[in-house]
């Protein structure tokens, strides 16, 4: 059976930025316009990624699932179905805050976002233990290694340095170097430069230089 596992990174960035928004969105005064803002930029990021994960779900592994294994996909896509309204009302909620929300209706979306999160980790838990092990079922190494080329062809630059910025530090440093050394063999030396000035800005300063370390190697 394979190893590879489709989920496990693009989840993990998931799991940091929607942590980072409860977080924030739980002390956040909104009466301070800079304040709101960087709630509003720190949500945009998390949507965005929300959005691109569902369609590649959707659009690449889950189909590639269906085709091997007829009907493995559905639970997954209802879930999606029921998690895009979720994501869609919140979204709405966040960018239409003007800061003169009371202290009950910034608590109200404090409780929806944390009920949202509590069900999209549900969700991503089940496609780790189920989906993952359907997919190295289903297909080789080889081929899980293909369809997360593709994935990653597709993505925009702004795309893939988003993802980075969430993904790099959520994993181990061993997991990361593998996935630094294949980005900084196939893309400009400025944009390698661009992804790991944007990930010192998120790590723990020895964390960081211990990976910059052994990704200059």
């Amino acid at each position: 059976m394979a190893t590879i596992r489709s989920f496990a990174a693009p989840h993990k960035g998931l799991r940091n930025v929607i942590s980072q928004f409860a977080f924030r969105l739980g002390q956040t005064d909104i009466s301070d316009p800079s304040a709101l803002q960087q709630l509003k930029q720190l949500g945009n990021e998390m949507f965005a990624l929300l959005n691109d994960h569902v369609h590649t779900e959707n659009e690449h592994t889950l189909r590639h699932l269906e085709e091997r294994a007829p009907g493995a996909s559905v639970h997954d896509r209802e879930d999606h179905e029921k998690l895009d309204q979720i994501q869609d009302d919140l979204k709405h909620q966040l960018q239409t805050l003007t800061g003169q929300e009371t202290h009950e209706q910034m608590h109200d979306f404090y409780l929806r976002f944390t009920l949202f999160q509590s069900q999209y980790l549900e969700h991503t838990h089940e496609e780790e233990r189920v989906t993952e092990v359907l997919l190295q079922k289903h297909f080789s190494d080889d081929e899980l290694i293909q369809h997360r080329q593709t994935i990653m062809k597709r993505l925009s630059p702004d795309i893939l340095l988003l993802w980075l910025k969430y993904i790099i530090p959520a994993q181990r440093v061993e997991e990361s170097l593998g996935m630094l050394s294949g980005l900084k063999a196939n893309v400009p030396k400025q944009y390698f430069e661009r992804v790991m000035e944007t990930v010192k800005g998120e790590m723990e300063i020895a964390r960081y230089e211990e990976l910059e370390a052994l990704a200059s190697e």
